[in-house]
């Protein structure tokens, strides 16, 4: 036999004596029973309150889809679109010559650093840019982000050019 098997006889052989409770194996089956009976229950409130928590984050995505897409009503608003315009052209448009800028490829340390600080700069305001709808004052801010973004690409261009044309 096993050592360990043997081992294991020794010790069962060893215990005392006694008697099972009485309704035994009834008892044990009954307490399952109750406790199925409880998780059964509480299955119809878990469930209600998972269906609750996603209407309600449906309905709160919806709603903010639906201002982020609306059209412009407030009269400040309406002012404030063509600035918004301008700005999003002259974006494209430095999107554009960057773009048609050689790929950078030796580059010093110095102008490295300052591309990716300026790339960095401008995820940034891509970020605050795609959540700004959901702020009170969403149509002015939204302009000073343009703004800044379009004055980031800006020097972006410069310096990329200027690494381009082999002068950085």
């Amino acid at each position: 036999m096993h050592p360990d098997v043997s081992e294991w006889s020794t010790r069962l052989v060893a215990l005392a004596e006694f008697d099972p409770p009485q309704a035994g194996w009834k008892a044990v089956v009954a307490a399952r029973d109750q406790r199925d009976a409880r998780v059964s229950r509480r299955w119809p409130s878990i469930v209600a309150a998972a269906v609750l928590a996603v209407a309600a984050g449906l309905g709160w995505w919806l709603q903010s889809a639906q201002r982020a897409l609306a059209p412009a009503t407030d009269p400040a608003e309406l002012e404030m679109a063509p600035v918004a315009a301008e700005m999003r052209a002259e974006n494209d448009r430095l999107e554009r010559m960057l773009a048609t800028l050689p790929e950078r490829h030796a580059m010093r340390g110095s102008t490295a650093f300052t591309v990716a600080e300026l790339e960095d700069r401008l995820a940034l305001l891509d970020d605050r840019l795609s959540r700004v709808s959901l702020e009170p004052n969403a149509p002015e801010r939204a302009e000073q982000l343009w703004r800044e973004r379009v004055e980031v690409m800006h020097s972006l261009v410069q310096v990329r050019y200027a690494n381009a044309a082999g002068t950085f």
